[in-house]
């Protein structure tokens, strides 16, 4: 077995042929080892600063303490033998990584092997693959990492792995009539582990078949001394019936236990208990949970625990489960009471509660008129009985709950409840567990045993019906009866019924209660007025995450009762909080029924109100993050509405990236319901952000959209508009006949109804087009022509950027001194008009073309100038632009070191900015650095994806002509270079450096 992973002791990694310890800075360690655990799982930012960083010593700025990890750990991994990829993935990360190359994960694997030869008894082979299995234990997993996350996940390894699988090896051992050896590994044991009963049973069976009683005899006696000081009477009770077994001794009689408090032993109760599930998945850590608070000793242990969760998680499922396993641990007996609290029954009251189990006790109620006299004979019965647990089901609130835990208090009780029972919890310092929903592959295996195994027929469509369920028992198991029950239905057919929110919110409504939607409805209905309210306006959103300022402006209530509503929805499960404190998230099958209950002939207020926020608070982004761009009309706000407003440029790109699928499906939503002037403005707002991250397969859906409503309602102007804009995106990503046709129809209807900006407009755009068609003649004839109608219009937003261009175009041409003639005059434009963006802009490119003309000393006094406009305008992609400039005059000026260093940040910053054009250029640079001071292999890596960039976004020209340089750096290290691969995440377009304003 090939280990390229440890997390089994020190976390390693192979590099280089030999596993490694120190290979990466501490926190970069710890954040490996966390996802290591579950490889392809995503970890929430908040789970892996759990793991990475104790409360004490957590950085005071989590998330980029957080970022820069994860950068390390990229890094880091590069040099691996068997590099394994982070993904950012839903504000998380998840390791992409084969788990067969994990230590831990093949001990696993090889242990349930080991299992199944010993039942097919073959226990030499079962014997040798435990034994290799448990090598791969270096030490305790996770050394060096002292987090409580890490320690409970530690803990929770050595029991429910280590332990058995160790005692699973001496078992085969003595199976195989090796008892001398069984002892040799027991030896080994640390003495900590040789203590536990388990290994102290092993140990007697040892002696015994190594036919040395007397050896037994004394290690009985003194372990059971040892278990009766330390007040585990059940162990050593536990450890004379095993040694009586053994016949090694007659048997002593056992005395009672807790005699002291005890009358004479009765036959335990059972009262209510259902039969355990049938193919019973995942909720192992809740389990072991539930084991630690419920049947640990001494100051851990915990009389009541609650168990909370939102309709359909299995709640129920996991409480008998657990009530079935633990049996041998209450000899009192189990009491299970379904409350009744949510569902179509009345719930039931404390004294109903009183009188079922006196009655299953057969004792006559009718003898004690009085229910306060009959709860009294009932707690001073149960009082005899302190090894008993008691399951109260489906607790509607903490008033039901608060009689029923007193009244139980000399049992262990266990209370379920999609209540989160906050007000006895605190009164009672109860601890509480919540079931989220299961994983994608926990989800899939239980669905398979509903299915009856039939997923190995139609295992795409098995996958995407357990996706549909979102990871809750309830839709599972529904979904798995009735494939079962139709057994002639393909999958696939299925899978098309229940796309159909109805179809999947119906299905198990046969009579007996138990679909999704009386699940879910029994719940919504518990629910106050005001919640229920902000409930369905999850229905009017297209997006399953939402900001809170959307749904305060939104939301028809005052803040406050809104603020309250959305904390009684969280505390019930129906929503998630998971990260940002302000963001809110509802399960995509939570999603389905919202909808529901907001058909869309019903009124189209709310959609109106969240458009009506989206659109406000657009509004104020562009407005701090382009404030000489181009508006479109504004609607007027709804009533009440409160846009999220913004401090820095920075906050304002955040939030249109933060929002991107919502507000490209809140554009289609507006369309669809007949809203057309919020489809035909939102866009607008969001493309120069959008294509500034490489989305351009949003921008295009967006502007088409807003293309088709302003024709719809007859908007000239706006259907002009939207149709330059499309044409200049494609001018952007360098397809020339996309550009051509849709700046060719929007000049058609500029002409036709002479509107002379939109004229002025597109004719820059047309410049641009001949520009990139090689034909720059005509490019320059447009440009001049823009600058004397700009002036005529009195536009000098416009005015600077037809200079600009033509700037753009004159360098190309190699006549930089007439290049720097029009750039100054752009510049002297947008200083007049405050233009801090164009100023930076303009300074740059002159920069550029003063390193180029080797006239250094201006190149760096506009440098200065730019850097000081910056400072305070907090534009990543101006910055990282300039960075490269600077880079390129640092190389020029024969400070290579400075140059490295400022393309590397112009890499770090493009990163940053999710600025996926910004991030070819500055790679591109970067190579050419490495290149020029000799480091022909990383810049041969950094070029390959600059390829990659130009590749994915189908500019073949601008890779043809990089791949040729790689090529020649190829030849000059005498292999032939790989292709890049495109990728679809990081591909961009790379513009000249002084272009793009």
């Amino acid at each position: 077995m090939e280990i390229a992973y440890g997390i089994l002791g020190p976390t390693t990694v192979r590099m280089h042929g030999k596993m490694a310890e120190n290979w990466a800075p501490p926190q970069a360690r710890h954040l490996l080892a966390a996802l290591l655990t579950q490889p392809g799982r995503r970890f929430s930012q908040r789970a892996l600063l759990s793991w990475v960083w104790n409360d004490e010593a957590a950085p005071t700025s989590p998330k980029d303490a957080l970022y820069k990890a994860v950068t390390r750990l990229r890094q880091a991994l590069d040099g691996a033998d068997h590099p394994a990829v982070v993904r950012a993935v839903n504000g998380g990360y998840q390791l992409e990584i084969n788990p067969n190359l994990v230590d831990y994960h093949v001990f696993r694997n090889e242990i349930v092997k080991a299992r199944h030869l010993s039942n097919a008894r073959d226990h030499e082979r079962a014997r040798d693959l435990a034994r290799a299995a448990l090598s791969l234990w270096r030490d305790e997993p996770l050394t060096g990492i002292s987090t409580s996350t890490a320690q409970d996940w530690r803990v929770g390894a050595i029991r429910s792995e280590w332990t058995p699988a160790y005692s699973f090896l001496v078992t085969e051992l003595l199976t195989l009539g090796q008892p001398e050896e069984a002892l040799r590994k027991l030896d080994e044991l640390p003495a900590d582990y040789a203590k536990q009963l388990i290994f102290v049973l092993l140990r007697l069976d040892a002696l015994y078949a190594a036919r040395r009683p007397r050896e037994a005899e004394a290690f009985r006696r003194s372990a059971r001394s040892a278990f009766r000081e330390d007040g585990d009477a059940d162990a050593a009770a536990t450890l004379l019936t095993h040694h009586n077994r053994a016949g090694a001794q007659p048997a002593e009689p056992r005395p009672s236990i807790r005699t002291t408090t005890r009358r004479q032993a009765s036959a335990p109760i059972r009262i209510g208990l259902p039969r355990a599930v049938r193919g019973f998945v995942g909720r192992a850590e809740t389990l072991q949970a539930l084991d630690q608070l419920l049947l640990a000793d001494g100051e851990d242990h915990a009389p009541v625990t609650i168990i909370t969760g939102p309709p359909g998680i299995g709640k129920t499922s996991l409480a008998v489960q657990w009530a079935h396993g633990a049996v041998g641990s209450f000899p009192d007996g189990i009491i299970y009471i379904d409350l009744q609290g949510f569902g179509p029954a009345a719930e039931r009251d404390p004294d109903d509660v009183v009188d079922l189990i006196l009655t299953a006790l057969g004792f006559p109620v009718d003898h004690l008129v009085s229910p306060t006299a009959r709860a009294a004979y009932l707690r001073d019965h149960l009082a005899q009985r302190p090894r008993l647990l008691t399951v109260l089901d489906n607790a509607r609130s903490s008033a039901q709950a608060e009689e029923l835990v007193s009244l139980f208090e000399s049992s262990t009780v266990m209370l379920t409840s999609r209540s989160p029972l906050h007000s006895v919890a605190r009164r009672h310092g109860i601890p509480t567990l919540a079931l989220g929903r299961l994983d994608d592959e926990q989800a899939f295996v239980l669905l398979n045993r509903r299915l009856r195994a039939r997923a190995d027929d139609e295992p795409e469509a098995a996958h995407a019906l357990a996706q549909l369920c979102d990871g809750l028992p309830l839709a599972l198991t529904l979904v798995g009866q009735r494939a079962a029950s139709r057994p002639r239905t393909r999958l696939s057919t299925m899978l098309d019924q229940v796309r159909d929110p109805e179809m999947l919110l119906n299905i198990g409504d046969d009579g007996d209660d138990t679909s999704l939607l009386n699940a879910f409805s029994s719940s919504y209905l518990a629910l106050d007025a005001n919640a229920q309210a902000v409930f369905r306006l999850f229905g009017k959103h297209p997006g399953t995450d939402i900001h809170a300022d959307a749904l305060l402006s939104a939301a028809e209530h005052p803040r406050r009762d809104t603020l309250r509503a959305l904390d009684t929805l969280v505390a019930w499960h129906l929503l998630d909080q998971d990260g940002a404190p302000d963001r809110y998230q509802i399960p995509d099958i939570f999603h389905l029924y919202a909808r529901s209950l907001t058909p869309d002939a019903a009124d189209l207020q709310p959609l109106r109100r969240l458009l009506s926020h989206y659109l406000q608070t657009a509004v104020l982004a562009q407005q701090m993050a382009y404030p000489h761009s181009d508006q479109p009309p504004l609607l007027p706000a709804e009533p009440g509405i409160v846009p999220t407003r913004f401090s820095t440029t920075a906050g304002a790109t955040q939030w249109v990236r933060d929002e991107r699928r919502n507000l490209s499906a809140l554009i289609s939503e507006a369309a669809r319901h007949g809203l057309h002037d919020y489809a035909i403005a939102l866009p607008h707002l969001l493309a120069d952000t959008w294509e500034q991250c490489g989305w351009y397969a949003d921008t295009t859906h967006g502007l088409s959209i807003a293309a088709r409503s302003a024709r719809v309602v007859g908007d000239v102007m706006a259907e002009a508009a939207t149709l330059n804009d499309l044409g200049e995106m494609y001018l952007n990503l360098g397809e020339t006949q996309h550009a051509q046709r849709y700046l060719g129809e929007a000049l058609e209807l500029a002409t036709r109804h002479d509107i002379a900006l939109g004229l002025l407009t597109i004719n820059i755009n047309l410049a641009r087009l001949h520009r990139q068609q090689a034909r720059p003649a005509e490019a320059v004839a447009i440009c001049q022509k823009c600058i004397v109608q700009a002036r005529e219009l009195h536009n000098p937003v416009r005015e600077a950027k037809a200079e600009h261009y033509l700037g753009d175009i004159l360098t190309d041409l190699d006549q930089y001194d007439q290049a720097i003639t029009h750039y100054g005059r752009a510049l002297d434009l947008r200083t007049a008009e405050g233009d801090t963006s164009g100023k930076i802009a303009a300074h740059t490119a002159l920069a550029s073309l003063h390193t180029l003309s080797r006239r250094f000393e201006l190149a760096r006094r506009h440098c200065e100038y730019a850097l000081d406009e910056s400072a305070n305008h907090g534009d990543l992609t101006a910055t990282m632009k300039l960075c490269v400039v600077r880079a390129q005059l640092a190389q020029a000026t024969s400070d290579g070191t400075a140059a490295i260093r400022l393309a590397r940040d112009a890499v770090e910053m493009s990163e940053r900015a999710h600025n996926a054009t910004g991030q070819a250029r500055a790679l591109e640079t970067y190579g050419a650095l490495l290149r020029d001071q000799g480091e022909a292999v990383p810049a041969r890596d950094a070029w390959n994806k600059a390829v990659a960039f130009y590749r994915g976004r189908g500019q073949h020209t601008k890779a043809d002509r990089l791949q040729a340089r790689l090529d020649e750096l190829a030849a000059g290290l005498g292999s032939s270079l790989p292709q890049a691969r495109a990728d679809s995440e990081d591909t961009a377009v790379i513009p000249h450096p002084a272009s793009g304003q």
